[in-house]
């Protein structure tokens, strides 16, 4: 939905949630929505190169560590049948669920998840129910320092989805090397694809198939 479309009540909630977003606890401006003319570093008009959201059509899918849902309503808007967004920071859950409301979509679950929480597994799957995702999103996530569990996260988002899983490295170009994330998959058994870099050349993206 483009701004141009909102009603007058939909722009005043806008106006609100831009200026709470700019207050966020953790990595505020953070992901871009053109559409309606929220900026942040994370842009949606060219971080999605590699990915073809098309192969979300009537798909499940989540999200770990959604931030405001920029991926989950990409998902969306390409047809994805219902979506999960799971975050750790509560104020930006709240944002993510206030820009549902603008943007309309009905079929979108935002939730609060500390993934450093020794039950973060069986609290998800509490959520999903028998909504297995089909496609899962692990997006600049896995080295994020305040994350003590990352492989037992992954590990898990590995072990329940059903296809495919999109990981998206960091952009520290002397440790988030295609080598270094390679060697992280060994431990997991899995088959991968580079599928080349995002975010301006920085950001490495795998697909791993089940």
């Amino acid at each position: 939905m483009k701004s141009s479309n909102l009603n007058k009540e939909q722009h005043k909630c806008l106006k609100q949630l831009k200026r709470k977003i700019k207050k966020l606890d953790w990595f505020p401006k953070y992901q871009s929505f053109s559409e309606i003319g929220i900026k942040g570093l994370r842009n949606d008009s060219d971080r999605y190169t590699h990915l073809g959201f098309s192969i979300c059509k009537d798909k499940v899918i989540a999200d770990y560590g959604c931030n405001l849902g920029q991926t989950v309503f990409m998902a969306v808007k390409h047809g994805a049948q219902r979506a999960y967004g799971f975050d750790r920071q509560r104020d930006t859950i709240e944002s993510a669920r206030e820009l549902q409301s603008i943007l309309g979509y009905r079929n979108v679950e935002f939730h609060v998840i500390d993934f450093n929480d020794q039950e973060f597994n069986s609290k998800i799957n509490r959520i999903l129910n028998d909504h297995i995702p089909d496609i899962s999103f692990f997006l600049s996530v896995y080295r994020t320092k305040e994350l003590t569990q990352r492989d037992d996260l992954l590990r898990f988002i590995l072990n329940n989805t059903k296809e495919i899983v999109f990981f998206e490295g960091h952009s520290d170009r002397k440790i988030d090397t295609i080598e270094y994330y390679e060697n992280v998959f060994k431990g997991f058994d899995v088959s991968t694809r580079f599928l080349g870099y995002s975010q301006i050349d920085t950001r490495p993206l795998f697909m791993i198939e089940k």
